[in-house]
């Protein structure tokens, strides 16, 4: 067992996207089909190997073992490529040094030092408070971004491995939902600085529940 081999990095718009179970089960599915992650993920007839070991970060409910949804996912993961064992572990809180996405993460995040990426190509979707009056293009600028960060972090090799970057496009929501996360991350904001150094008093399930009644 080691921890080499191809890095496969997902950017999603924080604003327009939600990272989920469902999201990381999206992922994983895609990963597998890749060309880069053949001889890692599959055995010589094309299916996935039978042990599978998943390391969630400790962020959020959506990435807690006994969270149903994710065991939920899990399942489904486990019988749908007939799996003889699937194990997640979850990085405990302050142990990010020892995550190994974390540190693999590391190099490539050296690439945005100088990086200027473009925030307004398409032409600008803030009005002159700041404040979004354009959803629509501003998704098409985020696009953007993220497929020339994905471009530039595509090219790294790490340990003679290639890195395979991607803008995942965000599913459609109604704008109902948007204003719900834009509360959502406007609240997080709020709460994350008073909660730094202290465990996880407040749940993100906790923080929408709040949102809703906003």
């Amino acid at each position: 067992i080691s921890n080499f081999g191809p890095t496969y990095v997902s950017l999603r718009s924080a604003k327009h996207d939600r990272l989920t179970h469902e999201s990381h089960a999206i992922d994983f599915d895609h990963l597998v089909q890749l060309k880069e992650f053949e001889k890692v993920a599959c055995d010589h007839t094309g299916r996935v190997k039978p042990i599978v070991i998943m390391n969630y970060d400790s962020s959020g409910l959506d990435n807690k073992t006994r969270y149903l949804k994710t065991l939920t996912s899990a399942i489904e993961k486990f019988k749908k490529h007939n799996l003889d064992v699937l194990i997640i572990v979850n990085q405990a809180p302050g142990q990010a040094i020892l995550n190994v996405v974390e540190r693999r993460l590391s190099p490539i995040s050296h690439d945005l030092a100088g990086l200027i990426l473009p925030n307004d190509h398409f032409g600008s979707h803030l009005n002159d408070n700041g404040l979004t009056e354009h959803a629509e293009l501003e998704k098409e600028n985020f696009k953007l971004t993220g497929n020339v960060l994905a471009e530039v972090w595509s090219m790294n090799v790490l340990d003679e491995y290639p890195v395979v970057a991607e803008y995942i496009n965000p599913l459609p929501i109604i704008d109902e939902q948007l204003q719900m996360a834009d509360s959502t991350l406007a609240l997080d904001s709020v709460i994350d600085p008073v909660c730094a150094g202290e465990e996880d008093n407040i749940a993100k399930q906790t923080r929408s529940m709040l949102t809703m009644k906003i």
